[in-house]
């Protein structure tokens, strides 16, 4: 206890020095914008300890972690400026902990891997010659030729505004309006539209199973929204030509979001600086207060991926502002995720939803529910694994890209409020991932994925989707359920019903309506009908007045460990997220 305090103490002294210099610095333009990105690989307890004090506290200082600690013998990559290298050096050396740089110029590398093509986004990308050389002769070597025959045309290989991908969006609707429709699932905190793509035939039909593929929650993380676009363009244009994928589009509904977070997308285009350039949270609203040493300081954005309502605020978020992994002042407090919630509970939605699957960048790992805690899965894990393990060998088959398979709190770090979690435990989808895409762990290019990666990364993704997408369509080829009904003593009728549990039943037997054995001898009378109509309504006027009694004198007691700190930061939080406070702070909220 005394170690972990002097340990708290430690961090706070280095975050004064961190913030101190930086203050000096910030008059100089040219050293302000030099960052590094540095790399650590804790050995042992003691150190995994320090590094995640350093990650918990990050909003003190001008630590940014890409990466954030897993565990030992885990890489933790950590973007900075060089102004603090010296000091953070000296902490670690008291430490133990040894760190060697991977990146030594940030901004240099943004402007290498993207500077020129974004100055040319919505002109003619023949200017950007010497790039554009490598991507046409890299085109002509791929064997998409699918990405030429789609009619609305999108230069892949290079990322693009939020605007043009829009306008390509809408392009699609236009020639393929038999197939392709562009929704609107709500609005963001800058008042931008946050729009999708639905595809299938015929484009209007709403009672077929549904696929939900979404990206770009995480502003920085630019390659999963160049993969969600290539997957509607093989959507788009293997239609009629590829009979697989046309067998999807005729026999499933493609819901497909490319970006949920375009203002944090946005401002992460805006400048080649690193502190745009790697922001990871939606732009909410901007707020002001004094920090430890009375100093202004100003911080807006929630973790979108931290502010869905599972176990929200428990564990692997912040509950301050300035953290990269702020969770909100309440569960779907921000206008994304209250987006995607009410689209996937909508009537033209829910329980029609058979696979999840959101893109991430980067550490190549395939992952399944349950994040929030180790070793805590849903009751069809055995279902999640084995097509999971399938993708993964359909994604290694293509380049020979090697993903981790797991729970993201068993092979990345527990952390809860994610969508992919929600999306298992509240939407109730049966097939739900959550992908971390190229880089794998090994490579230092971080979320700066080479441009000439990102044709081959939407490819090798896709094959690994198309698995789970295969999963969905052989579970829609369950017979229905003969389920006989006895109508008499002498007389069966059988009645075809199909369950609505689409997925295949481990079991089902016949039943009949007949007495127990016990009671054959007693002879059968007619049904009064109005009789037992009005016996059903008094017997559950009773069961419901015993159930309120029961509920009024119940121990009158929190689930949640964590109900007063959430009150305590967000005072409306028992009304703004009732449904979720009844369930866990009955007391606190004084709910009993």
């Amino acid at each position: 206890m005394v170690g972990r305090y002097l340990m708290r103490i430690s961090i706070s002294v280095l975050f004064l020095l961190l913030s101190n210099t930086s203050t000096l610095i910030r008059g100089s333009l040219s050293d302000s914008q030099k960052y590094k990105v540095i790399r650590i690989v804790p050995e042992y307890k003691n150190q995994l300890a320090i590094i995640n004090e350093l990650f918990y506290q990050s909003m003190e200082s001008q630590l940014n972690f890409w990466r954030a600690p897993t565990g030992i013998g885990q890489a933790v990559d950590i973007m900075l400026q060089s102004s603090v290298i010296h000091s953070l050096a000296n902490f670690f050396k008291q430490n133990n902990i040894t760190f060697k740089i991977i990146i030594n110029d940030v901004e240099k590398l943004i402007y290498e891997r993207e500077g020129q093509p974004r100055k040319s986004d919505g002109q003619n990308y023949a200017t950007v010659t010497a790039f554009n050389s490598i991507m046409e002769s890299f085109m002509k070597r791929s064997k998409d030729a699918n990405l030429i025959r789609n009619k609305a045309k999108y230069k892949f290989g290079d990322y693009h505004s939020y605007d043009t991908i829009i306008s390509w969006l809408n392009e699609i609707e236009h020639f393929y309006s038999n197939i392709a429709k562009v929704f609107t699932i709500g609005q963001t905190f800058e008042g931008r539209n946050i729009k999708g793509i639905k595809i299938g035939n015929p484009i209007d039909k709403i009672n077929k199973r549904i696929i939900w593929i979404d990206a770009g929650i995480h502003a920085r993380e630019w390659a999963s929204i160049h993969t969600a676009l290539y997957f509607i363009d093989q959507l788009i244009s293997q239609y009629g030509i590829d009979s697989q994928i046309t067998s999807y589009i005729d026999t499933l509904n493609f819901y497909i979001v490319p970006v949920v977070n375009p203002d944090g997308y946005e401002y992460s285009r805006s400048d080649l600086t690193p502190h745009a350039r790697f922001w990871r949270k939606n732009r909410g609203k901007k707020v002001c207060f004094k920090d430890r040493w009375y100093r202004e300081r100003c911080c807006n954005g929630v973790d979108l991926n931290r502010n869905f309502d599972f176990y929200w605020g428990e564990t692997g978020s912040s509950s301050h502002i300035c953290s990269e992994i702020y969770h909100g002042n309440a569960p779907f407090s921000e206008p994304e995720t209250r987006a995607i919630r009410d689209k996937l509970l909508s009537a033209e939605m829910f329980g029609k939803i058979d696979a999840f699957i959101t893109l991430h960048t980067y550490s190549q790992m395939w992952i399944y529910p349950y994040g929030h805690q180790r070793r805590s899965f849903p009751n069809d894990v055995k279902d999640l694994e084995k097509v999971g393990k399938q993708a993964v060998k359909a994604v290694e088959n293509v380049y020979g890209t090697k993903f981790r398979l797991g729970t993201g709190a068993d092979i990345l770090y527990p952390s809860s409020g994610g969508s992919d979690d929600w999306a298992k435990s509240k939407a109730g989808v049966k097939f739900v991932y959550l992908l971390e895409l190229r880089p794998g762990e090994n490579d230092f290019d971080g979320f700066l994925l080479d441009r000439r990666q990102l044709i081959p990364t939407g490819r090798e993704t896709w094959a690994g989707v198309r698995v789970v997408i295969d999963a969905v369509m052989r579970s829609k080829k369950v017979r229905p359920v003969d389920i006989p009904l006895k109508l008499n003593y002498n007389e069966t009728k059988a009645i075809k019903r199909i369950s609505t549990f689409h997925f295949p039943l481990q079991y089902s037997r016949k039943f009949m309506t007949t007495a127990p054995p016990q009671m054959k001898s007693q002879s059968l009378r007619p049904i009064n009908y109005n009789y037992h109509l009005e016996n059903l309504q008094q017997r559950h006027s009773i069961i419901r007045r015993k159930f309120s009694q029961q509920f009024q004198n119940r121990i009158c007691t929190d689930i949640s460990p964590w109900c007063m700190n959430w009150i305590r930061i967000n005072p409306n939080v028992c009304l703004t997220a009732q449904t979720y406070m009844q369930q866990q702070c009955i007391r606190s909220c004084r709910f009993c």
